[in-house]
């Protein structure tokens, strides 16, 4: 799978740009603030359905286009498949229209009024659950810093981005186990307020524990294949000083309740079923194990008011191993922001291959500022790692962070102005 053209209306600080696209590298780069993130955005964002970085969905129609009498952004892209098949891909956003006046109140009404989403695939319309899987790609942000050393949200939140886009029935899991969660949460809240009905409860828990249970399941099992990847993956980055593992923990499955889930690594060993090493097929009793934990947790959760235990309160510990040292340390406390960085990067470089393997399909890798914080050798090293990708987009505000063979090989654009310049075209086109 390979994207032909982006096209872009009103989206962030275009007001309007068509680019065609080859296989290969693709290399923009620009100042700060030349709109070079903003074009990964919009791949990842027409892929996924949603912004890594905006808040809200109004924030990605250009600033300009709130005077037009009908605000709006579109993102199109178009794909080829490896059977030549092709596909066109649209999200449209409209801003609610607001009566034309010249009030500075009616203004900031319309800045901030309701943003409706249009999704269309090979002009037909889909709900967002559809386009997932459509166009599969690997994003890699300079704020993937948070993977590492952010909370367990974010790292919950990876996981649930990169099985969707390869897994169907984990999307659908996982919209339908957030529903579940809220109104499950609902009820609990209505129990501080009158009398426990076990029968009502049991309702959401059944649904909670077979929707969390898959979801539970895929996240172990992409975890252990991560392990296999990263094997390999991460001592090239590393120039083999170092070796990562990866440790999926879940409160469903630990045999007590924890009074402090975050522990410590020297702590883990005294619950060795926090831990997960298999998938649905390798630990069928994750739904029984998850019951009991709701069982044991009943009182504290009436008491708080909130679903204490399940995937949404699962995390990934990474765990680095020196050559040097026979002890494994936990990179969310100990890591630099240079090994942080190569961690994020070895995570992404085996998300390519899992999605490849899962769908047959090579994935857009999308790296944003990819040699910011990195050394001489692991700059190399990511080099090398890409440099043969059947796709990759690539932004930078320095060409001198790339050697010559890196470039020769590279279209590269420069962004200025609101709009992309081509520099060079690649010696392999």
């Amino acid at each position: 799978m390979h994207l032909t053209r982006l096209l872009l209306t009103n989206f962030r600080n275009y007001s309007h740009l068509e680019l065609d696209l080859a296989p290969g590298l693709t290399l923009v780069q620009g100042n700060n603030a030349a709109g070079k993130t903003n074009l990964l955005e919009a791949i990842f964002y027409v892929a996924t359905g949603h912004s890594p970085h905006a808040h809200a969905e109004r924030e990605l129609i250009r600033w300009g286009a709130a005077s037009e009498p009908i605000p709006f952004a579109h993102v199109e892209t178009h794909l080829e498949r490896k059977n030549g098949a092709t596909t066109r891909l649209e999200i449209v956003l409209v801003q609610a229209n607001v009566e034309n006046t010249f009030s500075e109140e009616k203004s900031e009404e319309k800045q901030s009024g309701r943003v409706s989403k249009r999704i269309r695939v090979n002009g037909v319309a889909k709900r967002a659950l559809d386009l997932l899987g459509e166009l599969t790609c690997v994003l890699f942000l300079p704020e993937d810093l948070d993977l590492v050393f952010g909370s367990p949200g974010d790292r919950r939140r990876y996981l649930d981005i990169t099985l969707s886009q390869i897994d169907p029935r984990y999307g659908r899991a996982l919209s339908k186990y957030n529903q579940v969660l809220e109104q499950r949460n609902g009820l609990l809240r209505e129990f501080q307020d009158r009398k426990f009905n076990a029968d009502e409860l049991a309702v959401w828990d059944s649904q909670l524990i077979e929707e969390g249970a898959y979801l539970i399941a895929r996240r172990a099992e992409t975890i252990e294949r991560y392990n296999k990847l990263i094997a390999v993956l991460h001592p090239r980055l590393t120039d083999a000083r170092e070796h990562l593992t990866l440790q999926y923990q879940s409160n469903a499955l630990i045999e007590e309740p924890i009074t402090n889930y975050q522990l410590p690594l020297s702590e883990t060993s005294t619950h060795p079923e926090q831990s997960v090493e298999g998938a649905e097929s390798k630990d069928p009793n994750i739904a029984a194990r998850f019951a009991r934990q709701l069982e044991l947790r009943r009182a504290r959760e009436l008491g708080a008011g909130l679903t204490l235990v399940g995937p949404h309160r699962d995390d990934v510990r990474f765990l680095i191993q020196r050559n040097s040292d026979e002890n494994k340390i936990d990179a969310t406390i100990y890591a630099s922001r240079g090994q942080g960085r190569t961690i994020a990067l070895s995570l992404k470089l085996a998300e390519v291959e899992l999605m490849r393997a899962e769908t047959g399909e090579d994935p857009v890798l999308l790296l944003d500022d990819m040699m910011s914080e990195l050394d001489a050798p692991r700059r190399a090293a990511l080099s090398q790692a890409v440099i043969d990708a059947p796709q990759a987009l690539i932004t930078a505000t320095d060409l001198e962070d790339f050697s010559p063979e890196f470039l020769a090989r590279a279209r590269v654009y420069a962004a200025e102005n609101n709009a992309l310049t081509l520099q060079q075209q690649s010696t392999v086109e």
